[in-house]
């Protein structure tokens, strides 16, 4: 079979394969700057298009694709409506290539089961590899130039600690003797160092929402009762006993309080509220269309000289704020959808394979607490580990698809 590829198929797919894998290991272990990780992403997209053009006759969409390519075309109109210069335009819709690169590398992925589980492995490596950074990094145990704990920033980190903990979560359900010991060691060391080393509300919350996600998949009602009981005396001893976590719990807590009783905005959480408030604004001004994917920023820094916003930014640190400005209720609806449709997917593909399907229902839950209160999609980091994500477990949803459906498995 493989022998009737052209050799040009061959090579490109082989190419994929070590850039692909790279890019999984260099975005998980959060070492390497932005430029040497875009080097692996680019040539790894760039050597599966031909392999995916190659399979033009055999590409079959999820459910989330789908909704990606049309939330992508729907970005790609409203530059018509954009009041900035094609060029600024074109570069603001290019952040969101996450919606056309995963039918590209999961098409790609679904006919090489080796890669998926060298990515896989890879991207566990390197997600440890961050953890026990940021274990040495919070006890002092080295020093790294420019990193003061998490060698990314908070919300990135956070977004990779909740990834690996429900994958420990899941080995730990699935299998058992050391690997399930070993799976849930690693939950805990996760757990600690997001809630007693870093600080991020974000990550904060993606830890207990996976935790409890897991709960609410595992077990039945009498026991989830006690599993979520358990986990709530748990957060609140966290609370009690470690630090750091007590500290930006009361800080977030007061921050919010003075935006409520005196309007102070210089905060973290001040300052969201401001942004939120701004975006919900402009969503309103525009509700049908937005204001284009290329006019978001001009279109706060216009906001910000007016008075109209107090604080100035170009990010309003939430993806479905971001959405609701740029292509107004349709792009809001869209992208609520595209998670939705990630979510549906995982509860469907559980007839198939319960672990597959709870980790895609895992993932669109870390996504939308993620895309509440941060730009997960818009930001770098983020955006490119989901891709790595939803690439490896879309791929296996398509492969074991495909086996379900071959009349060997039909005949059995």
């Amino acid at each position: 079979m493989n022998q009737c590829r052209p050799a040009w198929i061959r090579y490109s797919e082989l190419a994929f394969s070590f850039n692909f894998v790279a890019f999984s290991f260099v975005m998980f272990s959060c070492l390497f700057p932005t430029g040497f990780s875009a080097t692996f992403s680019t040539l790894a997209f760039i050597f599966a298009v031909p392999v995916f053009l190659h399979r033009s006759c055999t590409i079959e969409l999820n459910y989330f694709e789908k909704m990606g390519v049309a939330l992508f075309c729907w970005l790609l109109i409203s530059i018509f409506w954009s009041d900035s210069p094609l060029s600024n335009s074109l570069k603001y819709l290019s952040e969101y290539r996450i919606y056309f690169m995963l039918p590209v590398f999961i098409t790609v992925l679904a006919s090489d089961a080796k890669t998926q589980q060298l990515a896989l492995g890879a991207a566990t490596i390197g997600a440890f590899v961050a953890l026990t950074a940021s274990y040495g990094l919070g006890f002092g145990w080295w020093t790294i130039e420019g990193a003061t704990l998490s060698l990314a920033n908070r919300i990135y980190h956070g977004v990779i600690m909740s990834s690996l903990l429900l994958f420990c979560l899941l080995v730990a359900r699935w299998r058992s003797g050391h690997f399930r010991v070993a799976a849930l060691l690693v939950a805990i060391l996760v757990i600690y160092n997001v809630l007693a080393i870093e600080i991020g509300r974000t990550g904060y919350l993606l830890v207990v929402a996976t935790c409890v996600l897991l709960g609410v998949l595992t077990f039945s009602k009498a026991r989830l009762v006690m599993f979520i009981s358990s986990a709530l005396l748990g957060v609140f001893l966290c609370y009690v006993t470690l630090d750091k976590f007590h500290a930006t719990v009361n800080h977030t807590i007061e921050n919010v309080q003075n935006v409520i009783e005196g309007g102070e905005y210089n905060s973290s959480a001040g300052m969201r509220i401001e942004f939120y408030r701004v975006a919900f604004g402009v969503g309103r001004e525009k509700p049908l269309t937005g204001v284009g994917v290329g006019s978001v920023a001009s279109t706060l820094e216009a906001k910000f000289k007016s008075g109209e916003m107090r604080v100035f930014t170009d990010n309003v640190h939430s993806e479905f704020m971001h959405m609701m400005m740029a292509g107004g209720v349709p792009g809001l609806l869209m992208f609520t959808g595209f998670i939705l449709a990630i979510i549906y997917s995982g509860v469907t593909h559980r007839k198939r394979s319960k672990i597959l399907g709870d980790a895609l229902i895992g993932i669109g839950v870390i996504l939308i607490v993620s895309a509440l209160f941060n730009s997960v999609i818009k930001d770098y980091g983020e955006k490119h580990a989901l891709i790595i994500i939803l690439s490896i477990i879309g791929s296996r949803m398509l492969l074991e698809k495909r086996a379900f459906q071959s009349p060997t498995s039909k005949n059995q």
